[in-house]
């Protein structure tokens, strides 16, 4: 979570083969964002503002080979409260001290019906697994007619006490679900390059 994802979204980023478009996230479209309930009637949402992915290209143009590296600043959350995002970052919470950051790299890239899949460890809170993140992709970013503009989307849940965020002998936090969806929307445009 510098510009970091959960990424993960660049993947399709990769223009695939060696002549296909190449581009770069506008963070002033793009969102990091997540959600977990709240005392069963309702729920919590906040955002990273600071997040960077690199995306690197595959020779295939079915993006099998492109790949991805996203990282989140687990200091950057806002959830629009000020006391609430100090909590957060406490050692009660996320404990954005010990752990900075969030990391996803993706191992593979594979095609799953109408959607992509990126596969690879997500490390969260000093905990590593392995996750299947898809994702959609608006627009055209291959050749001949590649698109200006594309947009990257994945949505996924994950239970946070599988992270080590159990929270126990927290008070505040036994109103708060075990359940986190997180949202990801990444515009990109398109790198123009100049012919030497």
């Amino acid at each position: 979570m510098s510009r970091r994802l959960i990424l993960a979204a660049a993947f399709l980023l990769a223009a695939a083969s060696l002549h296909a478009a190449e581009y770069a996230i506008d963070t002033a479209g793009s969102n990091v964002q997540f959600s977990v309930p709240l005392m069963v009637v309702s729920k919590v949402t906040g955002k990273f503002v600071k997040y960077d992915v690199t995306v690197r290209a595959g020779k295939n143009p079915d993006l099998s080979q492109a790949s991805v590296t996203a990282v989140i600043e687990m200091g950057s959350v806002d959830t629009g409260n000020d006391a609430w995002d100090a909590k957060l970052k406490t050692p009660a919470f996320f404990d954005a001290a010990k752990y900075p950051e969030i990391r996803f790299r993706s191992r593979s890239v594979r095609k799953s019906g109408d959607k992509w899949e990126a596969v690879g460890p997500l490390t969260l809170h000093g905990v590593t697994k392995d996750i299947t993140l898809p994702f959609t992709i608006e627009g055209r970013f291959e050749d001949p007619n590649p698109d200006e503009h594309i947009g990257l989307h994945t949505s996924f849940q994950f239970d946070r006490r599988q992270y080590g965020m159990e929270w126990a002998g927290n008070t505040e936090a036994k109103a708060v679900g075990n359940m986190v969806t997180v949202e990801i929307t990444l515009l990109a445009n398109r790198i123009r390059r100049k012919v030497p």
